[in-house]
């Protein structure tokens, strides 16, 4: 697993799971490491699927954040990736951020807690976005 998060690092370290951290600076924040040398690292591998949580999610604009440094990161690890999938709740349908991330071209996957209204189903129909309801 390649990671920029210092949490899952963490958390993973008691499991048998190999991590890979992408190194950088670290934003106290947010616990995820970023800059030019987590892009760097990043630059360097493959990953068969990249999953992220964003800030919101508009139709005509894609995956939105707020800030800036981490969506750089997140557009550097979407490139390495063959599928992406993005991980958010109810809340981020039809939710303007700062910055875009990807536009829905870009998006294999979305999975959320409760199902988005008719407009949200039919686009990601439309639009070959697998879209998960988790409870």
């Amino acid at each position: 697993m390649l990671t920029n998060s210092a949490e899952a690092i963490h958390v993973l370290a008691q499991s048998e799971i190999k991590v890979v951290s992408t190194g950088g600076e670290l934003n106290k924040n947010t616990l995820s490491l970023q800059g030019r040398i987590t892009k760097e690292i990043i630059s360097r591998y493959h990953v068969d699927i990249m999953v992220m949580s964003c800030k919101g999610l508009d139709i005509n604009s894609g995956a939105l954040d707020s800030n800036e440094a981490e969506a750089e990161i997140k557009k550097t690890m979407i490139r390495q990736a063959t599928e992406v999938a993005l991980l958010v709740d109810h809340s981020k349908f039809d939710r303007k951020a700062f910055v875009q991330l990807a536009d829905f071209s870009h998006i294999n996957y979305i999975i959320t807690d409760k199902s988005p209204g008719a407009e949200w189903i039919a686009f990601c129909k439309d639009n070959n976005i697998q879209l998960g309801v988790v409870i």
